[in-house]
């Protein structure tokens, strides 16, 4: 990536914090070989039958669910997640928006074939992003604001919107893409891929949320367009879940309660908050106690009749509350992360296809991270309280190995035996120590793509096949990460606190060491105020406007956006009369080089 050059203008160096544009090429739209060539250990395209079979479930399909006024669009325009509709006397109400605009319109266009009656509600259950992207396809976000259009959600939907999805978007974003396979070739590693919970594709356009109107707490009995409903709150696959029950259709909309036809993701590799089992298992036996007919997932399709749904949801809660007690007992006896992963598997007993089946989460991902919520990222050995560097300890261990080119023998050596997972182990200390070692890189990313051929595990396959990318030189994660905030990033999504907010994990403690800076923004549109205090490499932001501040700012909020986006510098905002600054410039510039604006090199393999 490259930035403008720094020049003695404070204008420029604190216009720069506020970006991350560039004006390269879209690597999510164009592969990036940085190394070119062909990997020459050649691994034949292959995939698991249950992984093809598997895909039944996900097909784009519209379903009416019952003779109920309930429409479930399973992952409209081969998408990510579903969309669903409910027919009330005068209106609609439509429940989960898909991950992208483009998504969520063909879910419109289809229900639009129903009826022609205006939305009136949106309700998110809950705050991940292919619930909540493709609201603009429903409603406009003025309809939203005037109160004439509901948008509800849990009352700590927005905490766990800005700690989960914003705050630590930018690698978030990059292994999700990894998980989900989003940067295969189609045509050739990425044949039969799925995401086995969720559908194909996530979308890559500005997402058009619309944020949240009305907030339910614990549990609320709504009536809308005449359609009775109970929404409640249950917490489980993520913070803000709600559930929403029907009572005149006996419709149960489970959100990600029910996680997709698939054993469930306790933990995503792609990078979540620690995510509760106990209130899994208990949103779910809550959904037991009610009389469903019909059981309706916001991922996969529906599930009609009483004995089926009981089933369904006794078997699922079953194997999350298996996974997590077996984990705890063992915890208790000495057991460390990978002692769990190699002793805790799902009894036959629990074998249901497809609920139970490892295509999404896994037993051995999962049970890791409860000894991380449970006990702590240390397992108790003293010598791996302070371990030596990775770099030191692979420098280390090849030389007490024989050297770089033994290691490599014995890495093809183990590939050529099909040992595929000891050779990516070898070859990964020889890539550490030299990212510049192009066979090294070679064979490992044949390695793992051998063992991401043989694996049905969707999240695991996106993750093996796109690192074997990344070593060859195809994927470049650093490019991934700039064109994915340049499509995704909308600051108008964000309010003002959230959008600062951002600023505290940008902060490069050594630039700011030693630095005492407080800059105030005061927002002429919206009548707000905010004051950013820079002091000990942190950034404190409160919502006042501090008269003592050395520099304050006078902007309108559209402005504050086009800032952040790179649309206009400060100097041409100042040129403009757009902006005004009253304080020490001298000050502001010191203010604004505190900042990294550095998007970094976040390599998965290539490390």
């Amino acid at each position: 990536m490259t930035f403008p050059k720094l020049t003695t203008s404070f204008l420029l160096a604190f216009s720069l914090l506020l970006t991350g544009c560039t004006k390269e090429k879209d690597p999510m739209d164009i592969a990036v070989t940085v190394n070119g060539g062909q990997n020459p250990y050649a691994v034949p395209f292959s995939s698991p039958d249950y992984l093809k079979a598997h895909a039944r479930y996900l097909e784009e399909e519209l379903f009416q669910i019952g003779d109920t006024p309930v429409w479930d669009y399973n992952t409209p325009n081969r998408g990510f997640g579903n969309v669903i509709m409910i027919e009330g006397d005068d209106g609609l109400i439509i429940v989960d928006t898909t991950t992208a605009t483009a998504h969520a319109s063909v879910a419109e266009k289809a229900f639009r074939e129903i009826s022609d009656k205006p939305v009136k509600a949106v309700i998110y259950t809950h705050h991940h992003a292919d619930h909540i992207s493709g609201a603009g396809a429903f409603i406009n976000g003025e309809d939203a604001e005037s109160g004439e259009v509901q948008v509800i959600a849990a009352e700590n939907f927005l905490r766990e919107l800005e700690d989960e999805n914003q705050v630590t978007a930018p690698i978030m974003g990059v292994r999700a893409l990894y998980m989900y396979g989003q940067l295969l070739d189609p045509v050739t590693d990425g044949r039969d891929y799925h995401i086995s919970c969720c559908g194909y594709t996530l979308g890559s356009e500005l997402s058009s949320y619309i944020p949240p109107n009305r907030f339910i707490h614990g549990s609320e009995a709504l009536t809308i367009a005449g359609i009775r409903m109970e929404l409640f709150q249950t917490g489980g696959e993520s913070a803000s879940h709600l559930a929403v029950w029907l009572p005149d259709y006996k419709v149960m909309l489970t959100g990600d309660e029910i996680q997709g036809p698939n054993y469930p993701n306790l933990h995503s590799l792609r990078g979540t908050k620690p995510r509760d089992a106990i209130k899994w298992v208990g949103a779910i036996d809550r959904m037991r106690a009610y009389d469903a007919l019909h059981l309706v997932p916001s991922h996969g399709q529906p599930v009609a009749g009483r004995e089926e749904i009981q089933g369904v949801l006794t078997i699922y809660r079953d194997a999350i509350q298996y996974t997590h007690d077996q984990s705890l007992r063992l915890i208790n006896k000495g057991y460390t992360p990978d002692d769990l992963a190699n002793a805790i598997a799902l009894p036959s007993s629990m074998d249901r296809d497809p609920w139970t089946r490892e295509m999404y989460g896994t037993v051995k991902h999962n049970v890791r991270e409860f000894y991380v919520a449970y006990i702590s990222w240390w397992n108790g050995d003293p010598a791996e309280l302070d371990p030596l560097p990775r770099l030191e300890k692979a420098r280390r261990l090849v030389e007490l190995m024989g050297g770089r080119d033994r290691v490599l023998a014995e890495a093809e050596a183990a590939f050529e035996a099909k040992d595929d997972q000891w050779a990516a182990e070898l070859t990964a200390y020889l890539v550490r120590i030299d990212r510049e070692d192009m066979q090294a890189r070679y064979l490992k990313a044949a390695a793992l793509r051998r063992i991401g051929y043989n694996t049905a595990n969707t999240n695991w396959r996106g993750f093996y096949l796109t690192s074997a990318r990344e070593l060859e030189g195809s994927v470049v994660p650093r490019n991934v990460l700039i064109g994915m905030q340049k499509k995704r990033f909308d600051p108008t999504q964000l309010d003002t606190g959230q959008l600062l907010n951002l600023l505290r994990f940008r902060v490069d403690a050594e630039t700011a060491d030693g630095k005492t800076v407080s800059v105030a923004y005061q927002l002429t549109d919206t009548d707000e105020a905010y004051t950013l205090h820079l002091r000990n490499s942190i950034l404190d932001i409160q919502p006042v406007l501090a008269a003592d501040a050395d520099v304050t700012l006078r902007l309108d909020r559209a402005l504050l956006d086009q800032l952040f986006l790179g649309e206009i510098s400060y100097a041409d905002a100042i040129g403009e009369d757009l902006l005004e600054v009253e304080g020490s410039k001298l000050k502001l510039r010191s203010f604004g080089q505190a900042f990294d604006r550095d998007p970094g090199h976040p390599y998965l393999s290539l490390r």
